[in-house]
């Protein structure tokens, strides 16, 4: 879907806009994927605001994940390549901000305390947010290798800390299996285990310089590549990512209904 003159147009009747420069095609996988993610957003943002604080944390993680799934619909990605840089460490924030909360959910039940406020989160989080724009804003402007690099950093520390919440929920599950809710919370065990896959896919491109983006570099730089003789390799690895991209945002959805319909 070719987007460009609906977006010059639209720069045209607002100059305060930031002029297209590149074309603008949207694909309707992305634009079906980020409606799933937007979905799975709003699930994740509503549970955060009619439920206990205890879920804060867990819930605006998510809901940023999907303003970083958004960039594929940004139509100045292309021309301000910041932006992307930017959305790459939102995604990366959103699941050290998930993290935190699994963490403060296992601590919690364990001593049955609860500290800070819902404020305190909201808050904590825009100053991060901020705060990386702030330092993405000062430093050069991202070049293909850094943004390489931002989205290796995104994969990598999402792989690792899923690994590292499938434990822990798998603690918080055998300390509250009598709860009403224990089903609820092994439900976020398969967002992991989907989300694991999904970013474990990606981080394994980029290792063995698959992915597209270093596939985009070469091509200026005339650098050989051996991925004509790992075909069957990379296409299960794009297969995986984008399969499990879909699926983390259904069960993103999905595990927040369940869990509201269990908690009414």
């Amino acid at each position: 879907m070719d987007l460009t003159g609906f977006f010059q147009a639209l720069t045209s009747i607002f100059p305060f806009l930031p002029k297209i420069y590149n074309n603008v095609v949207i694909d309707f996988t992305s634009l079906l994927l980020v409606f799933f993610w937007f979905v799975a957003a709003a699930f994740s943002f509503y549970f955060s605001l009619n439920n206990a604080r205890i879920w804060t944390s867990i819930s605006i993680g998510f809901f940023l994940l999907f303003w970083s799934q958004s960039y594929q619909l940004n139509p100045w990605n292309e021309t301000f390549t910041i932006m992307i840089a930017i959305h790459y460490m939102i995604g990366t924030i959103a699941i050290l901000v998930i993290s935190l909360g699994i963490q403060e959910y296992y601590v919690f039940t364990r001593t049955l305390e609860i500290t800070g406020s819902k404020k305190t989160i909201y808050i904590g989080t825009v100053l991060i947010i901020a705060f990386a724009i702030l330092v993405i804003s000062l430093n050069p402007k991202p070049s293909l290798y850094v943004l390489r690099n931002y989205r290796m950093m995104n994969n990598t520390v999402w792989f690792y800390l899923c690994i590292i919440n499938i434990y822990t929920i798998f603690k918080i599950y055998k300390e509250m299996k009598d709860s009403p809710i224990a089903n609820g919370i092994l439900s976020f065990g398969l967002v992991f285990i989907c989300a694991l896959i999904w970013k474990g896919a990606g981080l394994y491109l980029m290792m063995y310089q698959w992915d597209k983006p270093w596939l985009d570099i070469i091509e200026f730089d005339g650098i050989s590549t051996d991925i004509a003789m790992h075909q069957g390799k990379v296409d299960i690895a794009k297969s995986l990512f984008n399969i499990f991209n879909f699926l983390t945002s259904f069960s993103v959805a999905g595990t927040f209904a369940y869990l509201f319909k269990l908690l009414r």
